[in-house]
């Protein structure tokens, strides 16, 4: 029994290896990994765009929070207030997306983090606000309510998943 499992399991290892290197040849795609702030070097890349998709620009940034983009690791802006820091945040979103040749329009997934179910409303107006401003379509999006941040102060991150042309 226990010589059919591992062999089981090699086949699937096989399978899921060649799964997932039939749909794309892996020297056909290039990844970039972009920082902004220099707080963040080294500690993980702040938007990871990926080419060579056909015509397409997979962007992934990382959770953007309301860490000051110039400040020391942890300096947040608006503490306290989940409206100055959620207003941060999708400024910061902007800015990543514009410097990586896409806007808001491109977003097609959000997984958004509070630390509080009491900011739903406050998030949802921030988020609608910024969407009617761009004129962009709402993307895909995950809400969850977690117990805390990096940083102490921090009260919500945002992740973006983006696709370009």
């Amino acid at each position: 029994m226990r010589a059919y499992k591992k062999c089981m399991l090699g086949i699937f290892a096989v399978g899921a290896m060649t799964a997932a290197t039939v749909g794309y040849a892996r020297d056909e795609l290039v990844k970039q990994h972009y920082n902004y702030s220099e707080w963040t070097k080294g500690r993980f890349a702040e938007a990871v765009v990926v080419e060579g998709a056909k015509d397409a620009r997979l962007i992934y940034l990382a959770g953007i929070g309301a860490e000051e983009a110039e400040g020391k690791p942890g300096e947040i802006r608006a503490p306290n207030d989940i409206a100055g820091q959620c207003a941060y945040a999708f400024e910061k979103i902007d800015l990543a997306l514009k410097r990586n040749e896409a806007n808001a329009d491109d977003i097609v997934k959000m997984t958004v983090y509070l630390t509080s179910a009491d900011f739903i409303p406050a998030f949802s107006k921030c988020r609608d606000a910024y969407f009617e401003k761009t004129g962009a379509r709402l993307p895909a999006e995950t809400l969850l309510i977690i117990s805390r941040l990096a940083w102490p102060d921090m009260l919500l991150e945002v992740d973006i998943n983006a696709v370009a042309r």
